[in-house]
């Protein structure tokens, strides 16, 4: 089986011999190329026994190898490397050697079609839920990934794959810094420790919103620690105008049952955790093993707190609207609900096919 439908495409395109289809196939996506170590060329060409020439491999994203240490790849698009192509006897090889390979002539009438296929078919959007056949599809680890799976989707990348890269072990990097001020291996721990305790959620809501709970005799909520974000229990206070605001909004929407309310807004910080975690993989500040440990706790501590799926989906999305929209019901708003839509209604999604506990 093919792991991701872009391999399912490209193989198909190859099986009918349309070289248009090939090309269609990849021509929004992401490519991998690998990146070359010191005192490597920079371009990793290779002679192809199969075709008898020089090729460019790449790699699509479901044909990524497992995690490696030392093992690099830089992301580049079917139009940068038409741009950029250095010799046109050479053919780009797409995922040689595998079942889902393709050789593709790179002449310049060639390259000039992969450009005009790029713009018809433009680049792939955000808000796509991917599936890894390969990955985990059940199980502790799938469970914790899928805490995870509102960032994947926003992405576009696999919900449920912890291996080579996120986006790119580049851009996943600054991602760390720029947004998480996360550097190296202690201050990925740290962050994700911080996560964990669901310490970057606003902590007098969260409060509030527990206390509601505990009120109305809810058992969402329990266990040690699960007063929010460092707030003791006497500093619950009201729940704020704007979370009644977005609870009222999100019910007439159909978002929230007809009496729902959420429990919790710590479903942002767990899904954030899961980033963190597969940033840090990528960016190689933790091992794969270290990363299958902490997705697990991720779902461990979610099912501290929510008792469905559909309780973690409604505090991921109050959460990330008081993130991100803070009462426009602007574009950030639309960006929200469509995640939530897609991750509670698809039937392929994890939160309708897994388990929560």
């Amino acid at each position: 089986m093919p792991p991701t439908d872009t391999e399912r495409r490209l193989c198909e395109a190859t099986a009918r011999g349309d070289v248009n289809g090939q090309i269609a196939a990849i021509a929004g996506e992401d490519l991998y190329l690998a990146a070359p170590l010191p005192g490597q060329d920079p371009l990793p060409v290779y002679d192809d026994p199969a075709i008898g020439g020089t090729c460019i491999p790449v790699l699509t994203r479901g044909m990524l190898p497992p995690w490696q240490p030392h093992q690099l790849f830089d992301r580049v698009s079917v139009e940068e490397l038409a741009q950029d192509w250095p010799n046109d006897k050479w053919k780009l090889a797409v995922n040689p050697g595998t079942p889902c390979a393709a050789y593709l002539a790179a002449f310049p009438a060639q390259r000039a079609a992969w450009q005009q296929i790029r713009a018809q078919f433009g680049v792939r959007p955000g808000g796509l839920l991917v599936t890894l056949f390969s990955g985990p599809l059940h199980g502790p680890v799938a469970q914790g990934l899928a805490c995870g799976a509102p960032v994947a989707v926003h992405h576009s990348v696999p919900w449920n794959e912890l291996g080579t890269a996120f986006l790119d072990p580049a851009t996943d990097a600054e991602t760390l810094r720029g947004q998480w001020s996360v550097t190296d291996p202690a201050t990925w721990q740290q962050r994700l420790d911080q996560l964990l305790g669901g310490q970057f959620v606003p902590a007098g809501t969260e409060a509030a919103l527990r206390a509601r709970n505990a009120a109305d005799g809810g058992d969402g909520a329990g266990g040690e620690g699960s007063a929010g974000s460092g707030e003791e229990d006497g500093d619950a206070t009201e729940v704020p105008e704007l979370v009644t605001a977005y609870e009222q909004r999100l019910r007439t929407e159909g978002l929230l049952p007809a009496d729902g309310r959420v429990v919790s807004l710590r479903a942002l910080d767990h899904a954030h955790a899961v980033g963190l975690v597969r940033w840090g993989l990528s960016a190689r500040l933790c091992t794969p093993q270290q990363a299958e440990q902490a997705v697990q706790q991720v779902a461990a501590r979610a099912r501290e707190v929510y008792g469905s799926w559909e309780e973690y989906a409604a505090g991921y999305l109050l959460g990330r609207l008081l993130a991100f929209d803070n009462g426009w019901f602007g574009p950030q708003y639309a960006e929200a609900v469509h995640l939530h839509r897609v991750l509670t209604q698809d039937p392929s999604s994890p939160w309708r096919a897994l388990p929560f506990a």
